[in-house]
């Protein structure tokens, strides 16, 4: 073997080897979240759960049924949609008269009221909150699934004053396809261990669209919704900017599902693309850092260039064990989630699909969202692109 082939062949084992601690420490992670005891509270003001949407999910009636279904006191739903003849119309037509006690407000911005909005999410949000009639929020994505207790979950943590948002984990709900496995995968046996170590190593500064709650004081002290409607990742930068004015964030104990659509092979890598390129906009060291995440594809690309190497193939034995563990950890046992435990032996085919999606987000700043493309620029803001730009 030359001297450059043994080089590489130390350097994916180097990197396998410390792919192990980080799984180990999001084991640690993750038992350290398990044990904590959740906030227990009376706690339940009125509620105003915003749900902006855009078109027709997946599941769509079912999901946006479970927040109808909640055992809470007092709350509404406002729903944000981009204009009159948005086919989601219909199915909040039915749930009104499936839910007749349930308060619901409707909402519309049309697109000629986007004209400063590069992001349309935020500029309907920006217009649901001035609707709301309570002073306690809740946002959440139009595919979140929930249970009845939720909303009593979610808001509780608000009754500690220094509190001012609160967030999920989400556990994914996959489509029947092959793809749509790896994708459910990925959010709870990989992305659920990455933000379970983060709130060890440092407090939580940013938040999950799966489930935003605060309070429309907090949205008034940054400065309102409008102002940060330029950037892609609505739910990241509300979590930055709460906890910059001095308020914790705090993760719940309760996961909620999200139903996953079925996605082409071209929709699925634009979709993770687009995910990957955002995280590295907001935060590039800690993109960086997702190298160690992809442990199992650096310790078979060692054992594939010795494989008599007894050094390398105990490596490749530790990562397996190691990634498979930090997994059933965060997934199984803290989100609860029954299709990783059903497929978990398909992780390390998800890692190295994960870890070529990782490579490819530094060749360029161009994301596609909604049949739209755009360019992100440091710190997640988005520019409007022309649709016919290639990728």
């Amino acid at each position: 073997m030359t001297s450059i082939a043994s080089l590489i062949f130390l350097l994916f084992l180097l990197l396998a080897a410390c792919s192990v601690l980080y799984h180990l420490a999001v084991s640690l992670a993750a038992l350290a979240f398990y044990s904590r005891p959740a906030p227990e509270s009376t706690f339940a003001p009125p509620v105003s759960v915003l749900k902006p949407l855009h078109g027709i999910e997946r599941d769509f009636y079912a999901s946006l049924a479970s927040f109808f279904r909640q055992d809470y006191p007092e709350f509404e739903i406002v729903f944000g949609l981009g204009n009159d003849a948005d086919a989601a119309r219909w199915t909040i037509a039915q749930l009104q008269r499936d839910f007749p006690r349930v308060p619901v407000k409707v909402v519309t911005v049309s697109e000629s009221s986007r004209t400063n909005a590069a992001n349309p999410k935020m500029a309907k949000l920006e217009r649901m909150v001035e609707v709301a009639s309570h002073e306690v929020l809740v946002l959440s994505d139009a595919d979140i699934r929930v249970e009845p207790d939720y909303l009593r979950r979610v808001v509780c943590p608000l009754a500690e004053d220094p509190v001012g948002l609160v967030t999920c984990l989400y556990r994914g709900v996959p489509a029947r396809s092959f793809l749509s496995v790896l994708e459910s995968l990925g959010m709870s046996g990989d992305f659920a261990g990455q933000v379970l170590l983060s709130r060890i190593l440092r407090p939580v500064r940013f938040a999950l669209g799966a489930t935003i709650v605060t309070r429309k004081r907090q949205i008034t002290e940054i400065g309102g919704i409008a102002k940060w409607a330029d950037h892609l990742a609505d739910d990241y930068v509300l979590g930055r900017q709460i906890a910059a004015a001095g308020y914790g964030v705090h993760l719940s104990h309760t996961v909620v599902e999200t139903v996953l659509p079925h996605r082409t092979v071209p929709e699925m890598f634009r979709q993770q693309l687009r995910w990957a390129r955002t995280i590295r906009a907001c935060s590039p060291a800690g993109y960086l850092g997702l190298i160690f995440v992809f442990g199992v594809p650096f310790a078979l690309l060692a054992f594939l260039l010795q494989p008599a190497s007894s050094v390398a193939l105990a490596v490749l034995a530790a990562v397996l064990i190691s990634r498979f563990l930090a997994a059933l950890l965060s997934g199984a046992l803290v989100c609860r989630d029954r299709f990783l435990v059903k497929y978990f032996w398909l992780l390390p085919l998800r890692d190295l699909m994960a870890l070529g999606i990782w490579v490819w987000s530094f060749f360029g700043r161009e994301v596609v969202w909604r049949g739209q493309r755009y360019l992100l620029e440091p710190g997640g803001k988005i520019k409007p692109l022309f649709p016919f730009l290639l990728l």
